[in-house]
């Protein structure tokens, strides 16, 4: 099953690319494994995601922060799930946009270096006990209702606008110069 894979911005030579699970049994243990540093990735509520180009406009935001030295958060995937939240506030966006132990379906970001994908995905995915689904499925998960109500996005806009395109232009603000 081929992931959602896209270049980010050229300066900084990384790649996201984009898992889909579905009826994760093992959400405790992930978390532990993130916490304590041992899972070098994103993990993210699928719920919260409209479309991949959603996280790879936070996760371009993320690489060019890093690249700049100016995170806000503790690490590049954090900084990623802050970059999805339209707050200023961190642990809400932390708590909002990441997972918790009742979650069951997760969307894995990775951050790579062109030819690292698979190595990366080898030592990452193997600690998901859950469905690997195509990420063509991920409207099947997402909650628009909730998205709506967390981006403060009316019927109004969505008659001139596309979800994605509201989301993103939210997340999208004060977005970081490359640093060519």
């Amino acid at each position: 099953m081929e992931p959602y894979t896209l270049e980010l911005d050229k300066s900084t030579g990384k790649y996201l690319t984009l898992y889909l699970y579905q009826d994760v049994k093992n959400m405790p243990e992930i978390r532990k494994k993130i916490l304590a540093s041992e899972l070098h990735c994103c993990v993210l509520k699928a719920a919260l995601v409209v479309d991949p180009f959603q996280v790879a406009v936070a996760a371009n935001k993320a690489v060019l922060k890093e690249k700049a030295g100016t995170l806000v958060t503790k690490s590049l995937f954090t900084e990623i799930l802050f970059a999805m939240s339209s707050s200023t506030n961190i642990s809400l966006s932390l708590t909002k946009f990441g997972v918790n132990d009742n979650d069951k379906d997760i969307l894995i970001g990775l951050i790579h270096h062109k030819n690292d994908r698979d190595s990366m995905a080898e030592n990452i995915l193997c600690h998901i006990d859950g469905q690997m689904t195509p990420i063509s499925q991920l409207d099947h998960v997402t909650d628009v209702k909730l998205l709506k109500k967390i981006y403060k996005i009316e019927d109004e806009e969505l008659k001139v606008s596309s979800l994605t395109d509201s989301i993103v232009s939210r997340i999208g603000g004060d977005y970081p110069v490359s640093l060519k």
